[in-house]
């Protein structure tokens, strides 16, 4: 079955259904996080599996996979203690490509709005997140996939008084491409088009169309991983271009 295939399969299923599938311990999970260990891992005996003081989402043989939406550095701990027992790790991030938000009003259940969401997600949207665990991506025992997907996200409306919807539940209805991040190289998805050969974060910024933080953090990472090395200063901005190694 191909991973297109393992997709509709899933899509195919109520949220009912797929939590019943896996289980009454799975009914307070939210349904993507559900959804994902399925789509990695059909075999519900690997699912939820006690590795020491920890549960890992899915566990085979000596191979974990973590799926975190965000907050990846609740994952440092995990992390560390599974890869130092002998595990390979992978950690997904799926990352919402496109979002269609459906407001739900509380009393009725009924879709009082729909609206697409202006921004698109992009392997750049992980920049943040990878951050927060920069100090394992060079660990040859970690791997990251990044995973874009299409969502549809309901919010419950809120009382007057309230601003902000509160999200109940995403619902994926297509997926996207993939980038398996194993070695300094494959982070070199993260240079955009018309890098030029010396750039500063403000020239990072424009090309990959980020903010000044995003750019930040990816000249950090990429710098950790010498991917890029920093060669001088001008003004007050570092100056930075790739590593030979990778240089074409």
């Amino acid at each position: 079955m191909t991973d297109y295939q393992r997709f509709d399969e899933l899509t195919s299923k109520s949220i009912e259904e797929l939590h019943e599938d896996n289980g009454v311990g799975t009914l307070s999970e939210k349904y993507l996080h559900v959804f994902l260990k399925n789509y990695f891992e059909p075999d519900k005996s690997c699912h939820e599996v006690k590795v020491g003081r920890f549960t890992a989402d899915i566990c085979r043989d000596d191979r974990i996979t973590e799926i975190q939406t965000r907050n990846l550095n609740a994952l440092r701990e995990k992390l560390e203690y599974y890869m130092l027992e002998g595990y390979d790790v992978t950690v997904v991030h799926p990352i919402p490509r496109i979002r269609k938000i459906l407001h739900i009003d509380p009393d009725t259940g009924a879709v009082v709005k729909t609206y697409r969401y202006p921004r698109k997600g992009s392997f750049y949207s992980a920049i943040p997140e990878l951050y927060k665990i920069k100090y394992f991506l060079d660990w040859d025992k970690l791997t990251v996939r990044l995973m874009l997907f299409d969502v549809e996200e309901y919010r419950e409306i809120k009382p007057n008084g309230r601003k902000r919807s509160e999200r109940l539940e995403r619902i994926p209805f297509a997926i996207g491409e993939s980038a398996i991040l194993d070695n300094p190289a494959d982070y070199l998805i993260f240079i955009p088009e018309g890098l030029p050969q010396e750039f500063t974060s403000k020239d990072y910024a424009a090309c990959a169309k980020v903010s000044r933080e995003t750019a930040n953090a990816a000249l950090n990472i990429l710098s950790y991983l010498k991917t890029i090395e920093r060669v001088s200063k001008d003004g007050r901005y570092y100056v930075y271009r790739l590593n030979k190694y990778f240089q074409m």
